[in-house]
């Protein structure tokens, strides 16, 4: 999740303050009392800090996304099915550390979670900026909020009669919605549990989607961007004002603001105008401006592409963030002479096959994502597709809003005696697309003929976080960037 809504003031170094920086490994605690700008140019210079593993975490197998903010990492117990720990990156020396450990009754999965201001709900405290982050995750029966910082754990039960499975928080109008399981043969098709979150957590209503209100067609809904998007047969999303679809419920049909026909319901909005992005065939995204529904264009994948992407750039700036066939590139959209273009920037790819590959032959590649965007209907962020005669390529990528910077983690296999994925990171400019540093990872990922390989990627100030997911298990890499100098 993103760190929009923290403070990012930033503070003037003194010279002796600078050296002092320099001698010593950057927490991301303490970063924020500098200057980014001083933190980015360290973090980007090839020479003066290097990137080191400081701990590898093992987590239960269900659980590959990384939990994590500020500086606290939350990982499932491999043993249990119902204990959380909680880890603090930025102990004594950077040393990680044990902060608590949660125990419940009730088993959780890492689809069913969020993090977003809280307001503590024992305590009724806030930090000087006005709210904490914490996870919010669902059980069978309840609705639970995890405070980082002091290990408290509030919940809520939820209404009953509803077995839920997902949780999606929609900071545009500080909802938290709980869906339930789908019932695709009845007239209720699903419930949204609706809660806002903060100042605090208090319930607001039960909004039931059924298809006499929306349609026999109706095969899904989704809660995001103060909207109501409902999925139905042919590649339908219809899209509603969640505001009023709660006003109306149960009276007649609300209006729709709009509806599109879209592949396998790929759909987007951004707001740096207001801009949709749609799938009008297999591997080819059409965008247009919502407000006077003129074209941009369109963006079109290779023929052979795996699950290619193209997305708003995170930041709410008008660019857009496509990958393909283990590629990345940023597109910007701009106006002139009042027609907006779309203007394709640097394009960003793995090493060579030299480096990449013993034999020298061209890997077939399989594109991946992970990030701080949305992508209509599912939120799954990795995808592997490969059989012992391939090789595979996955480019998994995050944004670093404080430091406006794009982390592009690419993964690829070399194809030895006992293959294995090597990982290669990028640091690239988010604003002008270009590279500004390449980083060698000695990690050598081997894995069977049977096993899926899914990775997520943060990068928050000095540390990065990996998660490597097998069929069997799942391993967190913790990484810092280390000053080298003596």
């Amino acid at each position: 999740m993103s760190k929009h809504g923290a403070s990012q003031q930033q503070h003037k170094l003194s010279p002796i303050k600078l050296m002092q920086f320099r001698e010593y490994s950057i927490s991301t605690q303490n970063s924020k009392h500098f200057n980014w700008k001083i933190l980015r140019s360290f973090l980007t210079c090839k020479e003066g800090f290097a990137l080191k593993e400081i701990k590898t975490f093992q987590g239960a197998k269900s659980c590959c996304r990384i939990i994590y903010s500020d500086g606290y990492l939350i990982i499932k117990e491999v043993s249990t099915s119902n204990t959380l720990k909680v880890y603090n990156l930025n102990g004594h020396n950077k040393t990680p550390f044990l902060k608590s450990t949660i125990c419940d009754g009730e088993e959780w999965k890492d689809r069913s979670f969020g993090i977003a201001p809280i307001l503590n709900l024992s305590s009724q405290i806030t930090q000087k900026h006005g709210f904490k982050t914490g996870l919010y995750y669902i059980t069978a029966t309840k609705l639970h909020v995890l405070n980082f910082y002091n290990g408290t754990v509030d919940a809520v039960t939820l209404p009953v009669n509803y077995r839920f499975a997902g949780i999606a928080i929609d900071e545009e109008t500080h909802t938290l919605a709980v869906s339930s399981v789908k019932n695709l043969k009845g007239n209720l098709l699903m419930v949204f549990a609706l809660y806002e979150y903060y100042p605090c957590l208090a319930f607001q209503q039960l909004l039931q989607i059924q298809k006499s209100t929306f349609g026999l067609s109706l095969t899904g809904a989704e809660v995001n961007q103060g909207l109501l998007l409902t999925l139905h047969q042919s590649n339908k999303v219809k899209v509603y004002s969640l505001a009023t679809v709660c006003q109306q419920q149960g009276s007649s049909p609300p209006p729709v603001l709009f509806e599109i026909d879209t592949i396998n319901h790929v759909m987007l909005i951004g707001t740096a105008p207001y801009h949709l992005i749609k799938a009008t065939h297999v591997n080819s995204f059409f965008i247009q401006n919502l407000e006077d529904g003129r074209s941009l264009g369109t963006v079109e994948a290779k023929p052979d592409s795996f699950d290619p992407y193209l997305g708003f750039h995170p930041d709410g700036s008008p660019r857009l963030i496509f990958t393909d066939n283990g590629t990345l590139r940023l597109f910007d959209i701009v106006t002139k002479d009042g027609v907006p273009t779309l203007v394709p920037g640097h394009l960003h790819s793995r090493p060579a096959c030299s480096e990449a590959n013993a034999s020298g032959e061209r890997p077939k590649t399989t594109t991946t994502r992970s990030g701080r965007t949305i992508r209509k209907p599912t939120n799954s962020s990795s995808y592997s597709q490969k059989n012992d005669e391939e090789e595979t390529v996955q480019i998994i990528w995050d944004y670093e809003d404080d430091l406006n910077l794009l982390a592009i983690l690419y993964a690829f296999q070399v194809n030895e005696r006992n293959a294995y994925f090597k990982l290669t990171l990028d640091l690239v400019d988010s604003l002008s697309g270009k590279r500004l540093r390449r980083i060698e990872l000695d990690q050598k990922i081997r894995t069977s003929p049977y096993d899926t390989l899914e990775l997520f990627l943060r990068l928050d100030a000095d540390q990065c976080l990996i998660s490597i997911s097998r069929s069997s298990r799942t391993s967190i890499l913790v990484f810092r960037f280390i000053s080298t100098s003596k």
